[in-house]
């Protein structure tokens, strides 16, 4: 991986440096959060002691959640936490200790894709959020995005199809606004009214978004809003059988207008579903998450999850006033 200190520095001085208020925005993430079940998560994906870091596992995630907030590679978040105290006090690192060397950040993270521990600590994070009550389950907005590969596009092949990346064989191509995008796809569920992150999953980009529906709606919500994508009678069946109410935009066809009445439905329904564009502007702007940063298919995945938990923290610092 390249090494990448002074773009990144910059912006985590930016946003953290000596501010008092965002010092304490970590502060209130690090009580509001019980960290002991995610402690004893990932201490199992390690068999043995003679395996384990050097360092305890939960101080490890800790710095990859600040990773995620702060847009640093594993090379620049080794030096910040050596000259941030916020960030050491947030993870657990006394003054005397030096920081863990980036390769310990990358093997932890292999070690969390192998064990498939991901999925769990996401799920933990949703169980407290819904014990704290943040999370209403009127209506769950769905919607995907791409995030694009960490290589450069390839070439078309010679008979003009879409050329494969032999670095990241995994990423695939989508159109999307007229332009042709190389990577992976995001599709979320979100919470209607807390605008928290229920469900993620990543796919290759050419995975349709109407496709996904079922990964990403939990069952348990009143209703289930998305754009035309997902208007699709195998959807509608989906969402009958989970007593769902359906809150899919209305497509209509060459041999079917839709009716007046429909399309103010879909103006109404429109609005309802659109903050969840919100969401992953916030991922892309602040976090700067619209390009990969791994290769394949599930190191990639890892950074959605992280990314997303990451962001219903600071959602939670923000709904917990």
């Amino acid at each position: 991986m390249v090494h990448q200190t002074s773009g990144q520095l910059d912006f985590a001085d930016s946003f953290l440096g000596n501010n008092q208020k965002l010092n304490q925005r970590l502060d209130k993430v690090e009580r509001l959060v019980d960290w002991k079940p995610f402690e004893e998560r990932l201490n199992r994906i390690y068999s043995s002691p003679s395996g384990r870091p050097s360092y305890p596992v939960l101080l490890l995630f800790k710095c990859l959640l600040l990773q995620a907030w702060y847009n640093l590679s594993d090379y620049a978040l080794e030096e910040v936490l050596d000259d941030r105290l916020s960030f050491r006090r947030f993870v657990g690192l006394s003054v005397s200790q030096k920081a863990p060397d980036h390769s310990v950040f990358s093997r932890f993270r292999d070690r969390l894709v192998q064990q498939q521990m991901h999925g769990q600590l996401f799920n933990e994070l949703d169980r407290q959020l819904e014990t704290r009550g943040l999370i209403l389950k009127k209506g769950t907005l769905v919607d995907a995005t791409v995030i694009e590969a960490a290589p450069k596009k390839p070439s078309q092949n010679e008979d003009g199809s879409a050329g494969k990346s032999p670095i990241d064989p995994e990423a695939d191509w989508t159109k999307k606004g007229g332009k042709y995008l190389f990577g992976y796809k995001a599709h979320v569920g979100v919470d209607q009214e807390s605008g928290l992150i229920r469900r993620v999953v990543m796919t290759p980009a050419h995975v349709h978004d109407g496709e996904m529906l079922g990964e990403v709606i939990s069952g348990d919500e009143l209703w289930a809003f998305a754009d035309k994508a997902y208007d699709s009678k195998k959807n509608h069946k989906i969402l009958e059988a989970k007593n769902v109410e359906n809150g899919i935009l209305m497509k209509g066809t060459k041999t079917r207008r839709l009716s007046r009445v429909e399309q103010m439905c879909n103006r109404v329904l429109s609005k309802l579903r659109c903050p969840v564009e919100r969401i992953f502007g916030t991922l892309k702007r602040s976090y700067r998450y619209s390009r990969a940063r791994y290769l394949g298919l599930k190191k990639n995945g890892l950074q959605l999850i992280i990314a997303s938990m990451a962001y219903n923290l600071r959602r939670m610092e923000r709904l917990c006033t």
